[in-house]
């Protein structure tokens, strides 16, 4: 591996996993005098997505690593093997996010990356040689030096680089060779952190476990929205005896679809139980070991990771629920019906607390069914199931180790 890929991105993962970028070939380090004035591209001024062989020092068998380059000169994603992990490196804001999938955590570290590149560094010495084609592109062969170690990378005029063979700065050898090289354009979304991820804090001490954030934004309790002053313009205003539950009044497990966090992602999937008996709320988001109870006698909100055994406890966000059959006061305006997930429901404009105009769609017992704001669906139930609750779904095992929230 290399020295810069060393000191930057072998990271733990999560439950003690690591996956390895592979045996990249670093030289770096600054010499006195440059071979040749000239230097190649350090990285990409296209998006591109190069599939590399690597063949580590002291192997017979190659390694496959994929390595997604950002046209701005400010971004790549490295996918780990096996579909185990991903590093995202941002050098503007000098941050490697370390993503593993099986866990679905994610941890944002300082790096010490720039725009020179995974490979390169300008300090360096080059010495222009001839040209080759590799997995059908061609590019440009140069010998590099450094105070420790050589090798001969061969890099495409924007940039790419689709070789290196030599010996890095601690002396360890290898090989990379592109597989493939794909400029197809890239979704914003192949550089940030998938829908419905934890963040942790990687442990600063050996010994030390991986800790719960908070939970993602994403995944949030469904907090009951409470009216504001209202336009009567805009609907009817009725009645404060009138004004629709907000709670639901009766056992209730409903599966929504969430919009995804930025436009042009998927929306996910969030399932909601209710307890009238237990006045508890729990909240399982699709593709998360991490669930929620909200105990809203207590006002208190648990984070469990059952498979880590760990819990955060915090503050139940937003105001106090209203008991079984207590009306909210404010300003309701009814703007039209709807049937959702094979429910009827009364659509009412609410002002939320941050003066957004929202279209929220109850059932007359008060299961929230829609949210829509701007003509934009942000929360749309899917299925409606009216049953009895199991209280165990809404107790906190008591073998989970108490985290501290992040502040």
């Amino acid at each position: 591996m290399s020295s810069l890929l060393k000191k930057n991105y072998q990271l733990p993962l999560y439950k003690g996993v690591m996956f390895g970028l592979g045996s990249f070939v670093m030289i770096s380090g600054a010499w006195a005098q440059d071979v040749s004035s000239e230097k190649p591209l350090f990285m990409p001024k296209r998006d591109v997505t190069v599939l590399y062989a690597v063949k580590p020092e002291n192997s017979s068998l190659l390694q496959s690593r994929k390595i997604i380059f950002s046209g701005d000169g400010n971004r790549l994603r490295v996918d780990g093997p096996d579909n185990m992990g991903i590093v995202i490196v941002d050098s503007a804001k000098k941050t490697a996010t370390v993503i593993a999938n099986k866990s679905r955590v994610y941890a944002v570290v300082p790096s010490k990356s720039d725009q020179y590149g995974l490979f390169l560094d300008p300090k360096m010495t080059f010495q222009k040689k001839g040209t080759e084609r590799i997995a059908g592109v061609l590019c440009r062969d140069w010998k590099v030096k450094g105070p420790k170690g050589s090798a001969v990378v061969c890099i495409t005029d924007d940039g790419v680089l689709l070789k290196q063979e030599g010996t890095d700065a601690d002396g360890v050898e290898g090989k990379t060779v592109a597989l493939s090289v794909d400029y197809s354009k890239l979704p914003e979304s192949t550089f940030q952190i998938p829908v419905g991820y934890q963040p942790v804090k990687l442990p600063q001490h050996k010994g030390d476990t991986p800790t719960l954030i908070a939970p993602n934004s994403v995944a949030q309790p469904l907090i009951p929205m409470k009216a504001k002053a209202a336009d009567e313009s805009k609907g009817l205003k009725v009645d404060a005896d009138q004004n629709p539950f907000i709670t639901p009044q009766h056992d209730v497990d409903v599966v929504y679809a969430i919009a995804g966090a930025m436009p042009g992602l998927p929306p996910f999937h969030q399932r909601m139980r209710w307890s009238v008996g237990e006045w508890k709320q729990r909240i399982d988001s699709q593709g998360v070991d991490t669930y929620m109870i909200t105990d809203y006698k207590k006002q208190q909100l648990v984070v469990l990771n059952p498979e880590l055994k760990k819990k955060t406890t915090m503050p139940a966000p937003g105001d106090s629920i209203l008991a079984p059959g207590q009306r909210p006061a404010g300003d309701y305006m009814k703007v039209g019906e709807a049937t959702v997930a094979g429910q009827h429901c009364n659509e009412w404009q609410i002002i939320d607390s941050e003066g957004n105009p929202n279209d929220i769609c109850y059932t007359d017992d008060g299961v929230m069914l829609r949210v829509v704001r701007n003509n934009i669906p942000l929360v749309v139930a899917l299925k409606v199931n009216y049953a009895p609750q199991d209280a165990k779904l809404f107790q906190v095992p008591s073998n989970l180790t108490e985290l501290a929230p992040a502040q």
